[in-house]
C-alpha cells in the first residue's frame, strides 16, 4: 500500500483483494449483521453520491454524532470520498461545548441518531449556518430552521446518483492531496476549551505505516469499537488501522456492554484507557471467584504465580531462567487460557493501554494472566500514538519507545517534545504559536528518557500542583497508588497553594458492601462510609501508599465520596480522565473542611 497518497484510497484495494471477508460488524437484536469489504466500500460510495447531492463539496466539512454503529463509519468514510474531513462529537457534550464545537467546525452536514439530538444541534447551529441535517432514526421532517434528510433518504438519493456521480468521486479521491484535512479532533477539555486538532491524510499514512513496522497488526485483526469515535485512539484502531490490515470491526453500542462483545468478538487487538482496565480487572476478578472456577483456586494461584513471575522479569530485564519460561508456556495454556477465553482475550495479540498512567498493580494483575499489556503515549496533536511498549523491551513506568520516523527530547524544564510525520500542522481557527518550540511540538506533558531511549511519562505540565510551601507535585502518580486499591475507586489528589496534600476518594461500592457484610455493619452507603471500620479500612490503604511518598507527596486527610463520578455527571472527560477544575469546584466545601478540622470524613 506504500503508492497510497491519501485514505479514501484505502477501501478499494480491501474490496478487490478480499470482497467477502468481513469488514464491519453490529449487533441487530439477538442476532449480528455483516458487511463484508465490498458491500462496506459499496455503502460508502453511496453515502458520498447522497453527500454529493447535498452538496458537499471537497474541503466541507461533515459533522457526526452517532455513537459505534455502522452509520457513523460508513458516513465518515463515505465525505472523505467526496474530498470532505470530518469531525465526530461526543455525545456527552454539553449544549455550550456543542454549540463552541458547531462554530468553530462549521459542517455543511450534520449526522444525528435521533430526532432527540437533532433538536439538540438545532438549537446549538448558530442562525444561517446552512448545515443540513441527516437523521438517522425518527421522523427527520418536523421541527428547526435547518435543511433535513433521513438517512434512508441519502441512501436512496445516492443509489440513484451513483452512477452519474461516480467519475466525480474518482476524480475527488485521485485529487486528495497527503496535506488535505482528512479529520479535525477536538480535545476533551480538562482544561479551557476543546480545540479542533487537525490531521492530515499524511499524518494518518505515517501512522499507520509506523504501526505496521512495529508489527503490530495481525493476519487476522480483529477490534471491538466501544469508546467514542471522537476520540483519536478509538478512531485509529477501528476506522482507520482496519483500512490498513483489511481487519474486521464489531461495534459495541455502550462500553457497559464491552465484555459480552469481547466474548462475541475475540479481539486480536485491544486497547482500552485506563479505567477500562481496572474494569476488567474487576471482571477477571469476579470470573475467578464464579462457581465456573470453583475448585480450581490453587491452581489458578500456582499458574498465576508463575505466569507473573516471567512477566515481572521480562519488564524488569532480569534473567530468565528456562526452568521458569517453560513453566510460564505451560501454565498459559492451561486454567489462565480458559480464564482469558471467558474474558474474550484468548486472542488477543496486542493488549495495549493508553492517554492516562495505568496503575502497576493493574498491569501485573494482567500480566499474571498471559494478558501482557503494552502501554502507548501520544495525543492527538500527533496523530494518537507516537511512543509504545514494544514486547519483551519494556521497563516498569515506561510507555516504551519512539515509533519509526518519531523523535523525542525532553526540554530544560522536562517537557516531553515530539517531532514527527504524525504531528498535527496546526489547530483550526486559533493560533498555535505555543504548540511548537523550533519544530518540535510541545506536549505538555512531563517525562524523562532513559539511556535506552525509552520515555517516563510523569504528570501533565498543567496539573502539576504547587503547594504553599513551593513544591511542585504529581497528582497522578500520587492516584495511581490508590485508585481501584481495596475499597477505593477513583481519586482527586488537591493541594495548589496549600499547606499540604488531601483526597477525595471514591468507592466501589460493591466492595464496601461485601466489606460492610463481613464485619456486620449495617445501614445505607451514607452510614457505611461514616463508619469508623470503613474509614480505618481506607485509613490503612492510604497509609500503604504514604510509605511509598515522599513527605511533601503525602496525602494528609481524605474524605469519602457517595457520589460515582461518570462522563455524564461531568467529572470525568469522554474518555474517562478526571475533570480537576470540575471536581474541585464541586467538592470545594469538602476540600475547605479537610483544611479545617477532621483527619476522615465522609461525604454523600
Amino acid at each position: 500500500m506504500s503508492t497510497v497518497t491519501n485514505v479514501a484510497a484505502l477501501p478499494a484495494l480491501h474490496a478487490e483483494q478480499q470482497p467477502t471477508a468481513p469488514a464491519i460488524s453490529w449487533p441487530d437484536g439477538s442476532s449480528t449483521r455483516t458487511l463484508t469489504w465490498a458491500q462496506y466500500q459499496r455503502a460508502c460510495w453511496v453515502v458520498a453520491a447522497g453527500l454529493i447531492e447535498l452538496g458537499v463539496r471537497p474541503g466541507d466539512t461533515v459533522a457526526i454524532l452517532a455513537g459505534n454503529r455502522v452509520e457513523h463509519y460508513v458516513a465518515d468514510l463515505g465525505a472523505v470520498l467526496c474530498g470532505a474531513a470530518t469531525v465526530s462529537l461526543y455525545p456527552t457534550l454539553a449544549d455550550d461545548q456543542l454549540a463552541y464545537i458547531l462554530a468553530d467546525a462549521a459542517p455543511s452536514v450534520v449526522v444525528v441518531p435521533d430526532a432527540a439530538t437533532r433538536q439538540r444541534v438545532n438549537a446549538a447551529l448558530r442562525p444561517g449556518s446552512g448545515a443540513c441535517l441527516v437523521t438517522l432514526t425518527g421522523d427527520p421532517h418536523t421541527g428547526g430552521p435547518h435543511e433535513v434528510a433521513s438517512w434512508s433518504e441519502l441512501e436512496r438519493s445516492g443509489e440513484r446518483s451513483l452512477a452519474a456521480h461516480r467519475p466525480e468521486i474518482e476524480r475527488r479521491v485521485r485529487e486528495t492531496r497527503p496535506e488535505r484535512v482528512l479529520t479535525y479532533v477536538y480535545t476533551s477539555g480538562t482544561t479551557g476549551a476543546p480545540k479542533g486538532v487537525t490531521l492530515t491524510h499524511a499524518n494518518m499514512l505515517w501512522a499507520l505505516d509506523a504501526w505496521e513496522r512495529v508489527g503490530i497488526f495481525a493476519a487476522d485483526y480483529r477490534v471491538v469499537s466501544y469508546l467514542p469515535l471522537a476520540h483519536i485512539a478509538e478512531r485509529l484502531w477501528s476506522m482507520y488501522f482496519p483500512l490498513q490490515t483489511g481487519g474486521h470491526v464489531l461495534c459495541c453500542p455502550s462500553p457497559d456492554q464491552l465484555v459480552g462483545h469481547l466474548r462475541m468478538h475475540r479481539p486480536s487487538f485491544f486497547m482500552g484507557v485506563p479505567r477500562v482496565w481496572e474494569k476488567l480487572r474487576l471482571a477477571a476478578e469476579e470470573l475467578i471467584d464464579s462457581d465456573r472456577y470453583a475448585g480450581r483456586a490453587e491452581e489458578i494461584a500456582v499458574a498465576r504465580a508463575v505466569v507473573g513471575e516471567a512477566w515481572t522479569c521480562r519488564q524488569t530485564n532480569q534473567p530468565l531462567s528456562p526452568e521458569v519460561a517453560a513453566a510460564a508456556a505451560r501454565h498459559r495454556e492451561g486454567v489462565l487460557h480458559d480464564l482469558r477465553r471467558d474474558l474474550g482475550m484468548d486472542r488477543t495479540l496486542t493488549p495495549a493501554s493508553g492517554a492516562a498512567a495505568l496503575s502497576p498493580d493493574v498491569k501485573a494483575f494482567f500480566g499474571s494472566l498471559g494478558v501482557p499489556l503494552i502501554e502507548a503515549y501520544g495525543l492527538s496533536e500527533t496523530t494518537g500514538v507516537a511512543v509504545c511498549e514494544r514486547s519483551g523491551a519494556g521497563a516498569l513506568g515506561s510507555v516504551g519507545t519512539a515509533l519509526p520516523g518519531c523523535e523525542l527530547r525532553i526540554a530544560a524544564d522536562g517537557e516531553i517534545m515530539i517531532k514527527s510525520p504524525g504531528n498535527t500542522p496546526g489547530y483550526r481557527n486559533r493560533d498555535d504559536a505555543e504548540l511548537f518550540v523550533d519544530g518540535w511540538l510541545a506536549s505538555g506533558d512531563i517525562g524523562r528518557l532513559d539511556e535506552a531511549g525509552r520515555l517516563f511519562v510523569t504528570d501533565r505540565k498543567k496539573e502539576l500542583i504547587v503547594t504553599g510551601s513551593g513544591k511542585n507535585i504529581s497528582p497522578s502518580a500520587i492516584e495511581a497508588k490508590l485508585a481501584g486499591r481495596g475499597l477505593i475507586d477513583l481519586v482527586a489528589v488537591v493541594g495548589d497553594d496549600r499547606p499540604y496534600l488531601v483526597a477525595l476518594l471514591t468507592v466501589r461500592q460493591q466492595e464496601v458492601a461485601a466489606f460492610a457484610e463481613r464485619h456486620a455493619l449495617a445501614g445505607a452507603i451514607g452510614d457505611l462510609l461514616a463508619d469508623p471500620a470503613v474509614l480505618a479500612e481506607v485509613q490503612r490503604v492510604v497509609d500503604a501508599a504514604n510509605r511509598q511518598l515522599s513527605r511533601p507527596e503525602q496525602v494528609k486527610h481524605f474524605a469519602l465520596i457517595g457520589d460515582e463520578w461518570s462522563v455524564s455527571s461531568g467529572e470525568l472527560t469522554p474518555t474517562l480522565k478526571l475533570r480537576r477544575r470540575e471536581v474541585s469546584s464541586r467538592y470545594r466545601s469538602v476540600i475547605d473542611a479537610l483544611y479545617e478540622t477532621p483527619r476522615r470524613m465522609s461525604h454523600v
